[in-house]
């Protein structure tokens, strides 16, 4: 431990509060602008060179980010002006591991000081070990980042299967198919009503058992749909709930999960999951969605990857937006005025059976990679505090 010193974080890094950039200000480019917890936009113009370490200052504090390109750290953020000579993807790690959220400094709206957390002490090791340290972590997300990459070649691939088969109607024996009215031969338009063999709303349950809430099952919530879509699984929410209730929304496989409640101005409703036995096989409990999604359920897995790949282009060209109702900030989605006005085109069976076999493996493939990463991330955060604090040594 000789060649680790104590010292302030402010003789550490030196950290300055991020820049303003109004929405109405924005303007589209290649720059990322970086807010307290995420890539918020892309800016035409740029305040900081890479790499770009920040912290989460206000709203949302403490959460760390690097980013290796030109940047607009926002005002909501802090960022790192000058390293003093230590290694920035060690900086980027050791702030991690300081729980920086717990410094919270607002007296209304989370904030993080920056002259306040300037005087706390640290120890650090010099430069070769931060180097060394920053190489073993770095390697975890490096893995991680090549399967994110992996997985979203293999989502933009299923995507473009489904756009040419089913949106730019060129799908495989096309040339020889007869169109009457612009729908071809085979195919048919159905209410969703007609579709759906069975829908429920989710539950919630309760924290601990009491009187009939005995049966434990997990919960997964539309804001868990973005990481499960990826093959992470979120094991924190198990809960205890009424057999009678459990009964009708224990997911199976073909399921899908439909994000019916919640949204906001920039998160649209209808975010869907596809449940798999490869999904279901991850837990030790039952599982069911959450009280703000629909468990939609349909005869036919063919028919019902189908329907969930339809949901998913409907979702992002925002073809459902007009069942949307928002009130009091919180949107709904009119899932029964769905169910019986919307109407969509369906293929042939013998053509969604041909679509299945083609994109069901691209899906299974994603979840593999994404449950790789969540155990590479497992290990990478296990490694990150013994790392700084010296109790593994790196030779």
């Amino acid at each position: 431990m000789s060649e680790w010193k104590t010292i302030k974080l402010k003789d550490f890094v030196t950290l300055k509060r991020g820049y303003d950039l109004p929405h109405d200000k924005s303007r589209e480019g290649n720059y990322p602008v970086i807010a307290s917890t995420n890539i918020r936009s892309y800016h035409n113009e740029y305040k900081v060179d890479p790499p770009v370490v920040t912290v989460g200052r206000s709203g949302s504090i403490g959460k760390v980010q690097i980013v290796n390109k030109k940047a607009w750290p926002l005002n909501t953020t802090l960022y790192v002006k000058d390293s003093k000579g230590n290694n920035t993807n060690f900086i980027y790690y050791f702030l991690q591991t300081m729980g920086l959220e717990q410094f919270n400094s607002g007296a209304g709206v989370p904030t993080l000081n920056r002259n306040h957390i300037g005087l706390l002490k640290i120890k650090i090791p010099d430069i070769k070990k931060q180097q060394k340290i920053a190489n073993v972590l770095s390697t975890y997300d490096k893995l991680i980042e090549n399967n994110n990459r992996r997985i979203e070649v293999l989502e933009q691939t299923a995507e473009e299967i489904y756009k040419e088969w089913f949106v730019r109607m060129r799908f495989p024996g096309y040339e020889n198919t007869e169109f009457v009215k612009g729908i071809p031969e085979g195919w048919e338009v159905k209410k969703v009503d007609d579709i759906i063999s069975f829908d429920i709303g989710g539950g919630w349950g309760k924290d601990s058992p009491e009187d009939d809430f005995t049966e434990e099952a997990h919960v997964i919530r539309g804001t868990d749909i973005p990481i499960m879509k990826y093959g992470e699984i979120n094991y924190d929410l198990l809960r205890f709930h009424k057999e009678s209730q459990l009964r009708n929304r224990r997911l199976q496989s073909s399921d899908i999960i439909f994000e019916a409640s919640g949204g906001s101005k920039d998160q649209r409703l209808g975010r869907t999951y596809y449940t798999t036995d490869e999904t279901l096989a991850m837990y030790d409990e039952d599982v069911i969605c959450a009280s703000f999604c629909k468990l939609i359920r349909i005869d036919g897995k063919y028919l019902s990857w189908y329907f969930n790949n339809y949901l998913n282009y409907a979702y992002k060209t925002e073809t459902l937006s007009i069942f949307e109702v928002q009130s009091t900030g919180i949107s709904n989605f009119g899932f029964t005025k769905f169910k019986r006005h919307h109407q969509i085109l369906l293929p042939s069976v013998d053509l969604m059976k041909r679509f299945f076999e083609i994109t069901y493996n691209i899906y299974i493939e994603k979840q593999r990679l994404g449950r790789k990463n969540q155990i590479l991330k497992k290990q990478r955060d296990l490694l990150l505090p013994r790392l700084m604090n010296g109790t593994i040594e790196v030779k």
